[in-house]
């Protein structure tokens, strides 16, 4: 009698649903396993021998048979060992499952029968319940994962042997109950509030406008300017994540074996890659098929520190997540396109030596290497970037402006953020998709004076478009429905073509 058992693996940062079709019968002892399976897959015979043997269940006589289907899909990773493993001890049997049988088991073997994690287990428990699977059993040490999936039932096991004891209605396993969410607290560090205190009004402003409208910012300035700390500062004045976002956020980072906790977290990513990063790391693939940084920054933060040390090639290549929110990642099996919606905040020195304008030290750099430095940072790229601000040096001693309390300071950042984000998304989704959108944000006056400026400032569609946007946002600031005059010049003030380092 041939057993079906439902199991699952991972592909790339997406699982799909495995059936493991198991089959007994006359011959020499052997062991087959067909159906793609990669390296850790075929290696599953000797866990699934020595877990059966040590657990004191029976191996088959004669020949066994392993189908995995779908059959031209290729299986990665150890998730279907607890699938093999009962499917061999029902071929044993002759045992009928049941009502049981339509559960989906996801484990990997140790040698003991103890079950161990897998990789991804969040996306492929997120696969099969898309399919209509209800009931999953997983190993005790994920359960808690498993069950942020909502609308499914979770058993637990901590061995092969309680799972077939519980498949042949011979013992119980313990239901997992999904926890909510912890409430999410930016409490900022000692240092960020301090800096947050010091620095001028228009970069507190320039920070809270970026975290309302997640809108891509560079800043430019020499070293200890601030750049990075500001940086932070708009990661941490990010609204939290809804629970669905917080939910595919985790299914990614599962995939990519980086989910730190089984709880829901509803903090934005906060993604800041080396500058040596190659094109693989940056954007995803790679023999091994892993997301990449644009993808784990979802929903989240991704900086970019010293961007004109990053490869111009790499840096090209993050046009269009940029634009679409979304990355192709080309296989010779196919095309994959994965996630790619996040919050650009990137750093950079005025010149090679970092000093250029520089009240402090002379700038040691010829004419040609400050060209050759800004030359790194394509104008296509730069055209998809919304914000740009020059960062000067602080004075000594620090000075706040006049505002007092840091922690006062820091609540009126936050709550003028969360405001402003709260009335974008009651209005419209996402950027601005054509000119002639942007311009329904504006007044008359106001879309006018865009015209006039883009026209004589150079501006491309694209950049009109992102001007457009920043001031749709300075209007949802300021309680306004449409964004006026006003709006649009600071707007402007804030575009690359008023930058002079990068003109």
């Amino acid at each position: 009698m041939i057993q079906r058992i439902r199991s699952g693996s991972l592909d790339g940062i997406d699982g799909f649903e495995v059936v493991v079709e198991v089959d007994a019968g006359r011959g020499l002892p052997s062991f087959q396993l067909v159906g793609l399976p990669s390296t850790a897959v075929r290696e599953s015979r000797e866990r699934v021998l020595s877990a059966l043997r040590n657990c004191g269940l029976a191996w088959p006589k004669g020949r066994v048979v392993v189908n995995l289907t779908p059959a031209d899909v290729e299986k990665r990773g150890p998730s279907v060992d607890l699938a093999i493993a009962v499917g061999v001890c029902g071929v044993t049997e002759r045992a009928e499952p049941g009502a049981r049988g339509d559960a989906v088991l996801l484990g990997e073997l140790s040698l003991d029968g103890a079950l161990r994690p897998v990789r991804g287990l969040l996306a492929i428990v997120t696969a099969a319940a898309a399919t209509g699977r209800r009931l999953f059993v997983v190993p005790l040490g994920q359960a808690r994962e498993a069950a942020l999936v909502p609308g499914v039932t979770i058993l637990a096991a901590s061995t092969l042997a309680d799972v077939v004891r519980w498949r042949a209605g011979r013992g119980c396993l313990e239901t997992i109950v999904p926890a909510s969410p912890p409430p999410c607290r930016r409490e900022p560090s000692p240092s960020l509030l301090a800096f947050l205190a010091h620095v001028p009004a228009r970069a507190r402003r320039l920070a809270v406008l970026a975290a309302a409208g997640r809108h891509d910012l560079l800043l430019v300035g020499p070293p200890g300017s601030g750049k990075t700390q500001l940086s932070r500062v708009v990661g941490t004045l990010q609204p939290s994540l809804t629970a669905p976002e917080a939910l595919e956020v985790a299914r990614i980072h599962g995939a990519a074996g980086l989910l730190s906790s089984p709880e829901l977290d509803l903090r934005r990513p906060f993604r800041s890659p080396h500058h040596t990063a190659t094109r693989a790391g940056l954007l995803g693939g790679g023999v091994s098929l892993r997301p990449g940084e644009v993808t784990l920054a979802h929903h989240g933060i991704l900086f970019l520190d010293e961007l004109s040390e990053f490869s111009p090639g790499v840096l090209d290549a993050l046009r269009e997540p940029l634009e679409e929110g979304r990355i192709a990642v080309v296989r010779g099996a196919g095309i994959r396109f994965w996630p790619a919606d996040f919050q650009l905040l990137a750093a950079m020195n005025p010149c090679r030596c970092g000093w250029h304008g520089s009240r402090r030290r002379e700038c040691r750099c010829s004419e040609r290497l400050r060209l050759a430095h800004r030359s790194r940072l394509s104008g296509p790229l730069l055209d998809r970037i919304d914000l740009f601000a020059e960062l000067d040096e602080p004075e000594e001693p620090l000075r706040s402006d006049g505002i007092g309390d840091p922690g006062r300071i820091w609540e009126l950042a936050v709550a003028d953020a969360a405001a402003g984000h709260a009335r974008l998304t009651s209005r419209s989704r996402g950027r601005p998709t054509s000119l002639e959108e942007a311009r329904r944000a504006l007044d008359a006056p106001a879309a006018a004076l865009l015209e006039t400026a883009g026209a004589s400032l150079g501006m491309t569609v694209r950049s009109s478009m992102r001007c457009a946007g920043v001031a749709r946002t300075l209007a949802a600031l300021g309680g306004r429905s449409r964004a006026n005059r006003d709006d649009v010049v600071e707007a402007l003030s804030f575009r690359r073509e008023q930058l002079a380092v990068l003109a």
